[in-house]
């Protein structure tokens, strides 16, 4: 049975998605966490194309495009949003949650105490067993290393003592602001693709593919790269300015674009 069109889309953004998973793994956001958040974007998705194709909007055109039930669907316009989003932690984001907040695992003060890995409450063993039967402790302390969470500073073995870095998942400064930059300009890119494949007014998106290269001559690319981008950015920053004074103030001064470029080096894909 051939492929539908719905089958292909899947297919090309899960093609998509998987450097944006093995980024929010590697940032403790589990399945279940992302999933749940993901209704609020089909959500606002579905309510976009029926305005978008003129169609009528309510509960039931909603649940139908989006295949949310018409349940969540009516509680989200009604509040304008999903009503109790769970934070579905994973098993190690909800280990490192507790022993970062219960008094058992705090001190006076207030602050994660050193825990032994196995013995006498409170150890880590008991604080994993506490959170999931499902997972053991020995795999929850691997990832929680993997995630630098947690850190062994005494007698790795047997009698290790475990620390917890209690900032781990506090942003760093300036975090914040290269991850809106990240989704600002990821996000953009991806709508200009949709929009050229919905064959709407077509937007500039090329890209230049080169394989079979050593890694020397990769070098010198990623250099011309720069190199091009330096006067690319130059030249259309001092138009865009030169426009912007132009325009402002003006009734119809409504509109914005964003102009980028990369290039990406990495292993050659296998057929």
């Amino acid at each position: 049975m051939p492929e539908s069109r719905s089958d292909v889309a899947l297919e090309a953004a899960l093609r998509l998605a998987a450097p944006l998973v093995e980024f929010l793994l590697n940032e403790g956001v589990s399945y279940a966490r992302f999933t749940n958040a993901l209704k609020t974007v089909f959500l606002e998705s579905a309510e976009s194309v029926l305005n978008t194709h003129e169609a009528k909007v309510n509960d039931s055109s909603i649940s139908t495009l989006s295949g949310i039930h018409r349940k969540d669907v009516r509680a989200w316009r009604a509040v304008g949003q999903t009503p109790s989003r769970v934070k579905n932690l994973s098993p190690a984001m909800e280990v490192y949650t507790r022993w970062a907040s219960d008094p058992a695992y705090c001190d006076a003060r207030g602050k994660p105490r050193i825990l032994q890995r196995t013995g006498k409450s409170p150890s880590f063993e008991e604080l994993a067993s506490s959170v999931s039967k499902d997972v053991h402790p020995h795999a929850l302390l691997r990832e929680l290393i993997r995630l630098g969470v947690v850190r062994n500073i005494e007698n790795p073995g047997k009698d290790e003592k475990l620390a917890l870095c209690a900032d781990a998942f506090i942003p760093t400064e300036g975090r914040a602001e290269m991850l809106q930059l990240f989704s600002d300009n990821v996000g953009d890119h991806i709508a200009t693709a949709v929009n050229n494949l919905n064959g709407r007014d077509p937007m500039l998106e090329q890209a230049v593919y080169a394989d079979g290269l050593r890694p020397a001559s990769v070098e010198d690319l990623r250099a011309l790269a720069r190199e091009i981008w330096l006067k690319a950015f130059r030249e259309f920053a001092r138009e865009a300015t030169r426009l912007f004074r132009r325009d402002e103030g003006l009734p119809d001064a409504d509109q914005r674009v964003r102009f980028g470029m990369y290039c990406y080096r990495g292993p050659a894909t296998k057929d």
